[in-house]
């Protein structure tokens, strides 16, 4: 039977309320007890009975209790563990930088309390912690926010590149003090008073450091080549800076090149067709998905293992394509007539062909590529070493320089070939393009065009818009040389999930170099020189350290400033030589930036760390990280490190946020919702209001997801926290609410173990149980799982122990060992829950251990927190499995019972459980029979019932018999024995005070009653 507790009401002017035994789901009838004793008996004994009394409250009071405890979870906490806590037992969580740039969502939420769920329970296990909280403060994005805003009254392209990094530094740090605030809004602890910035100078020296140890490892270099191009925000990216479109929609072209036609194929076509075309135009025949790139076409490429033909189109003449790709092309241009077969791509190599739209052509070559497939296309494709990678890569082998007539703003320059002038000045995905078509149709080397092709392209993640490739100067790191040393050291490295290790394995793989240059002003300066005359880089040892001296001078900002005389960045090694220098105007990529924060570990920690263990302990961020801050760290510590080592030892990753209906979180969804709303304010979700649950709700809510997964904001997942929260809350009060000091007795110490009875010793079990899993959940950073058990727990001891022990809580003597040992679970209740849950929902188990009394904490005064207490390990002595497997087959005698009590409840013989006694018996000499006699004296409580007989199967048909009404019997199989459960009327009556059945006389108090209340009041019960 499942029963509301009862409690006293704090602050009511009247006597103390009653909430009888209910079943769930009938309402409860609140009395004064006093009224109940008026009407009942003539002596009051209401205060007798020990109802649950504190000042802990159903509700928090978010805003106080924030007021009141949020600096104690937080700055006390961590500043007590720094102290406290021994230095050799360390364990750092390296916070991944966000980006200083916007308000904070529900993501940055799911992140920061995930690591500080980490580190809460590191302390715990009284571990030191390290988490210095970080922010990535340079980049586009900050540069274009403040160049867009134009607040300082002047255009963009009137700032000078010093102005622009002191607004971009201004704005970085007004974004870092709000998030700040919301992070420590959160409950979240950190080194909040000594964060790591990435513009901070000695962040930024750091970082020069790790670079000049990669330029002398020979990683660093400058290549004029092609790289991903943002036209709108006029700068290189890398591969990580990337999204890619699925849907996007390009202009595809079949251009005709003229080929120089070689006597041999002639022949040929002759001997295969009888068609003579000598003297004709015959021409090889590409497509191509970027025609903007024709102008720049330096090369054909095809595979000499394929096989190409010649055939002839009424609409184009003669061309050349893959004979594999002869069918499609006819579906697309038209029916075509194979002239000449089976040659060998190999063969066409030596052939040679002109530029169409070249006022002056040369002879161009064709390549051989393995690149070139069937798959798409013609067989031949067209290359531009400038625009294409795999183009550049090809035509590096032949000698073929890269050539780009497109400036940074996607335009095409004053570098086209001659005769294309007209192009100059127009943009290659608009009217350049058009352009381009137009003059291939008027050369009559426009085959066909498709203007809706839609394939998968790359874009800027900045600016959500597409991106070109596009050849220029710029720096790169070398992976080829250490990316096999850094993946071999993911291999001592735990992955969770463990796809995360695969992932960033082959990331690392498939990167041969790595573009580190970005054309802005708001970073951290690549320390070069370059030769005034003839352009060339100083990039030595002596010059990087002059340099990084001179910025630890004068400041960084300086590099940036226009300067008459330079030569005090020169090293003076080279002044000597009297060349004319100028400044480099290139920044660091930001994953370089944030790539190299582990520096800071290294520099505050690393002569701390065990010999042969990694730097870090634990990397968590998003499962997009991958290509990002786990990558770039990887990559820049193994080129500045020997030991073999990855710089974490454990890598995590969440997913992200999405609505109810599974979308991710967008602004322009409007779906977005503001941790700070969830936590204090009404919200909405899929338009149904919800109510504020508060930061330990919020904290909750991120704790009871898969954060493996994405996460779903959901209304359910909330009110799933609601309820959680509220039974969470009720536990604590309750516990609390039954140590309040009475006038004749004030718990102090526990009960022993072996002084408790077997359903106090089952409680402990249970805790046993759910203390051990807990802790082997959060070892496996699982804190889905830690909420689930603990839900769980919660679940049964509230419908099962708690009800059970309320007579002996509210009737049994105040200093009776019956109570003590009720007192002493309680307690052990109380420590176990503010363990477990104390890295979760670190305000509520502060505010329970503010109002706990040092008997229920286990702790001196001095012990202001669950932190400082540390993880309550249950003894071995709990673990007692005979006592779980006997409770098992109790708790199905229970259910057998609990089913005639429903029947007698029906049938108007019984009000409550108490109304009842229950008769079982069996056949002697069994198992069966011999647990129960075992356990006979505590079958009546476990039962809640007012006595439990145990007869032998003969015996019981004599004696149930006897009893004013019984159930009808229900059997049922225990320990391989038949059993028998009959539900039946008390044999006394109702004492007054404690509701069993147990007195002699009608209106007269059970002989234990009568015992409590003389040793309380010294008078005569009648």
């Amino acid at each position: 039977m499942r029963a509301s507790w009862l409690y006293r009401s704090v602050g009511d002017a009247g006597a103390p309320a009653v909430i009888g035994l209910l079943r769930p789901g009938h309402r409860a009838i609140v009395t004064p007890l006093t009224a109940i004793c008026a009407k009942r008996w003539s002596h009051d004994y209401s205060d007798t009975v020990m109802l649950p009394s504190t000042e802990f409250p159903d509700r928090t009071a978010a805003i106080k209790v924030q007021e009141q405890f949020l600096s104690v979870i937080s700055d006390q906490v961590y500043n007590w563990q720094k102290e406290n806590l021994p230095e050799n037992s360390l364990f750092i969580l390296h916070d991944g930088p966000p980006y200083a740039n916007a308000d904070v969502h529900v993501g940055h939420a799911v992140n920061r309390i995930i690591k500080d769920m980490i580190i809460r329970y590191q302390v715990m296990q009284g571990r030191r912690v390290s988490y210095i909280p970080g922010w990535d403060c340079h980049g586009l994005p900050i540069e274009l926010k403040v160049l867009e805003s134009l607040e300082h009254g002047k255009k963009a392209l009137q700032l000078t590149p010093v102005e622009i990094r002191k607004l971009a530094r201004q704005h970085a740090e007004n974004t870092i003090t709000k998030q700040m605030s919301s992070f420590k809004e959160w409950g979240t602890m950190g080194e909040w008073e000594n964060p790591y910035k990435t513009m901070d100078s000695d962040y930024e020296i750091r970082q020069l450091e790790v670079f000049r140890s990669m330029v002398n490892a020979g990683v660093i270099y400058r290549r004029c080549r092609p790289v991903y191009w943002s036209c709108q925000s006029h700068t290189a990216l890398a591969e990580a800076e990337l999204e890619y479109a699925p849907q996007h929609r390009s202009t595809a072209a079949y251009v005709k090149f003229p080929l120089l036609i070689p006597d041999g194929l002639v022949r040929l076509v002759k001997e295969q067709s009888d068609v003579d075309v000598s003297g004709k135009p015959v021409h090889v025949l590409v497509w191509t998905t970027t025609p903007w790139t024709i102008p720049a076409n330096k090369a054909i490429a095809v595979n000499p293992d394929m096989t190409y033909q010649v055939v002839y189109s009424d609409a184009h003449g003669v061309l050349v394509v893959a004979q594999s790709r002869a069918e499609s092309v006819t579906d697309d241009l038209g029916p075509m007539r194979v002239l000449a077969g089976s040659i060998p791509g190999s063969a066409l190599t030596s052939f040679g062909y002109t530029h169409p739209l070249h006022s002056n052509p040369v002879t161009q070559s064709i390549l051989a590529a393995d690149f070139v497939t069937s798959d798409a296309g013609t067989g031949l494709v067209h290359c531009a070493p400038g625009h294409g990678m795999e183009d550049y890569l090809v035509c590096q082998k032949y000698g073929i320089e890269p050539y780009s007539p497109v400036n940074e703003y996607g335009e095409y320059d004053a570098t086209v070939p001659a005769g294309l002038e007209i192009l100059i000045g127009k943009s290659v995905f608009k009217d350049g393009q058009s352009t381009v078509l137009n003059l291939l149709a008027e050369a009559d080397a426009l085959a066909g065009v498709n203007s809706g092709y839609q394939h998968k392209y790359p874009y800027d993640w900045r600016s959500k818009k597409p991106v070109i490739i596009r050849a220029t100067a710029q720096w790169f790191a070398d992976l080829g040389s250490i990316k096999d040393k850094a993946v071999t050291s993911l291999d001592n490295v735990d992955f969770l999930p463990e796809s995360g290790k695969h992932r960033l394995q082959s990331f690392t793989r498939e990167r041969s170099e790595w573009c580190i240059s970005r054309q802005r002003a708001w970073g951290v300066p690549i320390p070069a020189l370059y030769d005034s005359t003839t352009g060339d880089a100083l990039l030595t040892d002596t010059s990087i350290e002059h340099i990084i001296n001179e910025i630890k001078k004068v400041g960084i900002d300086t590099w940036f400033a226009e300067e008459d005389d330079i030569t005090h960045w020169i090293a003076p090694e080279y002044r000597e030589e009297r060349k004319s220098y100028v400044k480099g105007k290139d920044t660091m990529d930001v994953w370089f930036d944030s790539g190299t924060s582990w520096t800071l570990i290294q520099e505050k920690y690393g002569s701390l760390r065990e010999k042969g263990k990694n730097l870090v302990d634990v990397y968590i961020e998003g499962s997009d990280q991958h290509r990002g801050w786990f990558q770039s760290s990887l990559l820049t510590y193994t080129a500045t490190h020997r030991n073999g080592k990855a710089p974490f030892s454990t890598v995590l990753t969440h997913g992200f946020t999405l609505d109810g209906k599974g979308r991710k979180m967008s602004k322009s969804l409007g779906n977005v919702i503001a941790p700070g709303a969830i936590a204090w304010e009404k919200y909405k979700i899929d338009k149904v209001m919800m109510q504020p649950i508060g930061v330990s709700g919020l904290r909750l809510w991120v704790a009871q997801n898969d954060y493996r997964t994405d996460i779903s904001v959901s209304v359910e997942s909330f009110k799933r926290v609601q309820d959680s929260l509220s039974k969470l809350r009720r536990t604590f009060k309750y516990i609390l609410g039954n140590f309040k000091p009475t006038p004749y007795f004030t718990y102090e110490r526990d009960v022993p173990y072996g002084e408790l009875g077997p359903i106090d010793q089952h409680a402990l079990y249970s805790l046993y149980e759910l203390e051990k899993s807990v802790k082997a959940h959060y070892d496996n950073f699982a804190f889905n799982r830690v909420v689930q058990a603990v839900n769980k727990n919660v679940a049964e001891l509230s419908s099962s122990y708690f009800q059970l022990i309320k007579s002996r809580l509210y009737t049994d003597h105040p200093s009776s060992l019956s109570r003590r040992t009720a007192l002493t679970v309680l307690a052990h209740v109380f420590r176990t829950y503010t363990s477990v849950l104390s890295p979760i929902i670190p305000l509520l188990t502060q505010e329970a251990w503010h109002h706990a009394p040092c008997c229920v904490t286990g702790q001196s005064e001095g012990v202001f927190s669950p932190f400082v207490s540390g993880w309550y390990e249950t003894p071995e002595e709990w673990n007692n499995e005979k006592l779980r497997d006997d409770f098992l087959q109790l708790s199905n005698i229970r259910d057998a019972v609990n089913d005639g009590l429903e029947i007698a409840r029906k049938s108007g013989n019984i009000g409550t459980s108490l109304d009842a006694g229950v008769v079982l018996s069996t056949e002697p000499g069994t198992t069966a029979f011999a647990l129960l006699e075992s356990y006979k004296a505590h079958l009546a409580e476990y039962f809640v019932t007012s006595e439990v007989n145990v007869f032998t199967a003969s015996a019981d048909s004599e004696t149930t018999t006897a009893y004013r009404w019984s159930s009808v019997p229900k059997k049922l199989t225990i320990l391989g024995s038949m059993m028998k459960t009959t539900v039946v009327s008390p044999s006394r009556h109702k004492c007054p005070r404690c509701w069993h059945w147990n007195a002699k006389k009608e209106s007269e108090v059970c002989g234990e009653c009568l015992e409590t209340v003389k040793s309380m009041h010294g008078f005569n019960a009648p």
